[in-house]
C-alpha cells in the first residue's frame, strides 16, 4: 500500500507541474486531471488515513507543489470531520489542488527570495488569488464556483486577509477550511529558517495564534482530526509530575485526560487520571516525548469522536477562563522559543500562509 500511495503522490506532482508550467507560460490549462486526482482523495480518506500520514511525513519536491497536494488531502480531511460528503467533498479537494495556483503566474524570483519582502513585493504577491481566479475563470463556467474559492482562499474571517479583505460569512466555508488548512502545512513543513513542527505542535500554534482568524468550528474541526496531544504522549505539567495522555478533549483540546504516571492523586479527579479541564491552574507544560509521525492514528470521522471527553456542562465565563490561561502560557512559551531562534534568521518572517516568503500581511 505504501509504494502505491507513494507512486500516486508522485503522480499527482507530475500533473501539477504541467499545469504550473502552463500557467507561467500563459497557455490554457485542463482540469480533468486534478479532477481524477480529487476522486483520488476522497475515496482514499473514506478507506484509510494513510494520505495523511503521506502528507504530515514531510514529501520532498517542489514547496509549491506539494503544498497543493498536502491542502488537498489535509483539507478533505477536515471536511470529513466537518460532514462533507459527495459531490460537496470532491469539491473541497479539487480546490486544495487549485487554491494556490495563481503563485505559478508570478515571478519565480520573487517566490524563492530569501530576504525581506519590499511593499511592492508583498503587493504583488497578494495579487495571486486574483491571477489564480482569472486562470480557473478561464476553464470555462463549468468551474466558476472554484474560481470564486481560489480568489479567497487567502481571506480571513477577522477581516485580515487578502485580496479583499472580507470577513466572517462573506467568506466561503470552504474557502475557509482551505485557509487554515494552508497555514497548518506550512507549519508542518520545512523552512530554511526553521524546523517543521509536528502535527500537534501546528495544532497548538494555530489555537493561540491564529484562533481569531478562523471560525471556531473549523479550527475545532481540525482539532479532531489532528490531535494537539495524540493518546500516549508523555507530558509534563505545570506541578512539574509527568504523565501519559489517556483521553483527548474536544471542547478543550489543550486540555486533555492525563493518566499520572507515578499514580498520584488530585482531588476531584478519577482514581490516577486528571481531566485538566476541570483544573484551571494545572495545564501542559511540555511534551516530553512527542509521538512519531508515523504512529500518530487519528479518531473516525464521527459527530462526537469516540476517544474524545464529553465534559459536564459550564459555564460560558468558565470556558473564556480555561482559553485565557491557556493562549498566555502558550504565548508566553512561544516568546522564549523566539528568542531562542531569533539569532538564527533575524531577517525572515515565520511564514504561516506562503513557501519560503513572509506573511504578506506584516
Amino acid at each position: 500500500m505504501g509504494d502505491v500511495l507513494t507512486n500516486w503522490y508522485h503522480e499527482a506532482e507530475y500533473a501539477l507541474d504541467e499545469i504550473a508550467t502552463a500557467v507561467q507560460e500563459h497557455r490554457s490549462i485542463s482540469l480533468e486531471p486534478l479532477e481524477a486526482l480529487a476522486k483520488d482523495v476522497v475515496s482514499s480518506l473514506q478507506r484509510n488515513d494513510e494520505l495523511v500520514v503521506q502528507a504530515l511525513a514531510g514529501p520532498s519536491g517542489s514547496p509549491l507543489i506539494t503544498n497543493l497536494i498536502n491542502v488537498a488531502i489535509l483539507g478533505t480531511k477536515v471536511g470529513i470531520g466537518l460532514g462533507y460528503y459527495g459531490e460537496e467533498l470532491h469539491r473541497l479537494a479539487l480546490a486544495g489542488f487549485v487554491h494556490d495556483i495563481g503563485l505559478f503566474a508570478v515571478p519565480k524570483s520573487l517566490i524563492t527570495k530569501a530576504g525581506r519582502l519590499t511593499q511592492e513585493e508583498r503587493e504583488l504577491i497578494e495579487r495571486h488569488p486574483e491571477l489564480g481566479y482569472q486562470v480557473v475563470e478561464n476553464c470555462g463556467p463549468t468551474y466558476h464556483w472554484l474560481a470564486q474559492l481560489t480568489r479567497q482562499a487567502h481571506e480571513r474571517f477577522n477581516g485580515e486577509g487578502y485580496p479583499n479583505r472580507l470577513a466572517g460569512r462573506e467568506i466561503s466555508e470552504m474557502a475557509q477550511i482551505l485557509g487554515v488548512v494552508d497555514v497548518f502545512d506550512a507549519l508542518v513543513s520545512d523552512r530554511p529558517y526553521r524546523r517543521r513542527l509536528l502535527p500537534h505542535e501546528a495544532v497548538k500554534e494555530l489555537l493561540v495564534v491564529e484562533r481569531r482568524t478562523f471560525p471556531r468550528e473549523i479550527l475545532k474541526a481540525l482539532v479532531e482530526q489532528f490531535s494537539v496531544y495524540p493518546l500516549g504522549t508523555t507530558v509534563r505539567l505545570t506541578t512539574g509530575e509527568v504523565g501519559t495522555v489517556a483521553k483527548v478533549n474536544s471542547r478543550y483540546p489543550l486540555r486533555p485526560v492525563v493518566r499520572m504516571d507515578d499514580q498520584q492523586e488530585y482531588e476531584g479527579s478519577c482514581s490516577c487520571e486528571i481531566d485538566l479541564s476541570r483544573m484551571p491552574l494545572v495545564s501542559i507544560a511540555e511534551i516530553l516525548h512527542p509521538p512519531a509521525v508515523g504512529r500518530i492514528t487519528f479518531p473516525e470521522a464521527s459527530p462526537k469522536p469516540a476517544i474524545s471527553v464529553v465534559p459536564t456542562a459550564v459555564s460560558d465565563s468558565f470556558t473564556l477562563l480555561l482559553e485565557s490561561l491557556d493562549a498566555v502560557a502558550l504565548t508566553l512559551q512561544g516568546v522564549v522559543d523566539s528568542k531562542r531562534t531569533s539569532l538564527k534568521s533575524p531577517d525572515v518572517d515565520t511564514d504561516t500562509c506562503l513557501p519560503h516568503m513572509q506573511r504578506p500581511n506584516q
